[in-house]
Formats: structure tokens, sequence, C-alpha cells
């Protein structure tokens, strides 16, 4: 599934903190890691300099894939596109069958070529494709020790748009050797008296947490039958806001999750929820989009 891993960089040192990520995932799955960089307008300096830039880039990750232990030749390319870069990123994802699109959520600040987090924003609207974000460099213990996923977190709400990102999570882990943690959060009913919000059908929220107890175990029991390491675990309360207070109480390094699940009154919606574990969070986050599987 990870033939092709697509990298928009935009020269900074804040782009390429996915890096590391990109060359764990491409030494286990053989994958070509192909890095792209863009010119709004055809000037030949400007292409000149870009291509410079990836070239030496590509030299970098060269030396770094030899340490990672790869399982086959990892191919590089790296490329400069003319155009918008949202728009460029989509095209040639989708003309060159990438797999995923690795990309930090936020590069260059000030007065850059492009922003590299308003450029996520767009792409992660409009392609079908996992796109995989970081949002800080991992730590250097971690890269010493050239493992950076162990433990990827898949947050669930009980529908089957909701579990869209558990394929690409047990092919990470698989490949990987990392253990897939299960997590749903129950969303209590909250009902409002002017400002004031109170809890609504309390005696439901423990018949609820056990409904979530027995769906985690049959798809954890699942997993575990294809080989997988897993845990899981519920809880109550807001769904972000429980998402990542789990990832950082149990040493999460990947979260992986749909773009959404069920609406309606009592369930939570995966569009804003991943939203908000993207910008309220610093765990890389695999978003995958629910609605193209």
């Amino acid at each position: 599934m990870y033939g092709k891993l697509l990298v928009p960089l935009d020269g900074s040192g804040a782009a390429e903190m996915v890096l590391p990520y990109t060359e764990e995932i491409a030494s286990k799955f053989g994958a070509e890691i192909i890095l792209v960089s863009f010119s709004e307008q055809a000037v030949e300096e400007k292409d000149h300099l870009y291509r410079i830039y990836l070239e030496r880039t590509v030299e970098h990750v060269e030396r770094r894939l030899e340490d990672w232990g790869a399982k086959e030749k990892v191919t590089l390319k790296h490329e400069v596109l003319t155009g918008k870069p949202a728009g460029e990123i989509l095209r040639y994802a989708d003309q060159n069958t990438v797999s995923v699109i690795t990309m930090a959520s936020r590069g260059r600040s000030g007065q850059g070529p492009w922003r590299l987090g308003n450029i996520a924003s767009k792409v992660l609207r409009a392609t079908s494709k996992p796109v995989l974000l970081t949002r800080r460099p991992p730590e250097t213990a971690l890269l010493h020790r050239r493992r950076l996923i162990e433990r990827i977190l898949v947050p669930l709400d009980g529908s089957v748009t909701g579990e869209a990102a558990i394929a690409e999570a047990e092919t990470l882990a698989l490949a990987l050797g990392a253990e897939l943690v299960l997590f749903h959060a129950v969303e209590p009913f909250t009902g409002w008296i002017g400002s004031e919000a109170f809890a609504m059908y309390p005696e439901k929220e423990e018949e609820r947490s056990e409904a979530a107890v027995v769906y985690l175990d049959r798809v954890e029991k699942e997993l575990q039958e294809k080989g997988l390491s897993t845990s899981a675990g519920v809880d109550l309360g807001s769904a972000s806001t429980k998402i990542l207070e789990y990832a950082e109480a149990n040493a999460i390094d990947l979260i992986a999750m749909s773009t959404h699940g069920r609406s309606g009154i009592g369930r939570w919606v995966f569009g804003s929820v991943t939203d908000k574990v993207l910008h309220a969070g610093d765990t890389p986050v695999l978003v995958v989009q629910a609605s193209h599987v």
C-alpha cells in the first residue's frame, strides 16, 4: 500500500521535520520518496535554486536511510513543480499514484514563498489520499534509536466511516512492528439552561461506556487474529480533549483518524474532532478520508 511517499518542502527546517517519519516508513516498505518544491512562476533562476536545494536534501536523506535499516533499496526522486502549491500537490499525487502525502503542518514563518500550514489545510480538504501531518520534530532519543512509531492510537466512534483509518494503521503497524491502541471517547449528552451546561441522561453514560468496551473488544480481537499487538481504552468526555489527553498519557507516537464519523444527537462528528486534534496537539496525525474508502 505504501509504494510512493510524496513530501512537499518549502526550504525551511520546519517543513523538513516530517522527513524522519517519511524515512522510517519508506525504509520498512521499500517505498519511493518523492521530494517536491514549488515555483509559482516559471522563473529559471528560482527553479535552479529550488533544484539545488532538493538535490542537497536528497543526499542527506540517502545518507540517513542507511541508518534506518531499509529492507529494500529506497528510490528517491525530486521535482520542482510550477503553479499553486496546493493544486500541484493534488495534481501530482493523483497523476503519479502516490500512496501517502507526508508533510509538516507548518513551514516558513514570515514572508516565505509559500505557507506550508495553509497548504496543508487545503490539501487535507481536497485530497483522497492519506495525509501524514507533523507539528514538531521527533525527539532526539527516538531518532538515535531509529524507532519513531511504536504506538499508534486509533480513535473510533462505533461507525463504519469512523473505522476508515484502521486499515492504514494496520498496514503501518505490521510493517513497523508497532502496537495499535484503540480508543473510544463517549461524549456525554449535554443540555443548556441559559449559558450553563448540564449533563442529560447521566444514567445512560455507564450503559454507553459498556457498549463502547464491547465494541472495542470486537475490533481488537479481529486485529489480534492478524498478528497485531493491541490495547484499548474508553473514557467519558469531549472526544478531541480525551484523545489528546490519552495520547499524551500513553506515549502515543502517531494518531490515525478518519475525517468524519457519525453525525446526530449524542455522537461525535469526526471532521470537527480531527480538526481539533490537528490544531491542538503535537502528536503526528495520519488523516484518512472516510468518504473515499
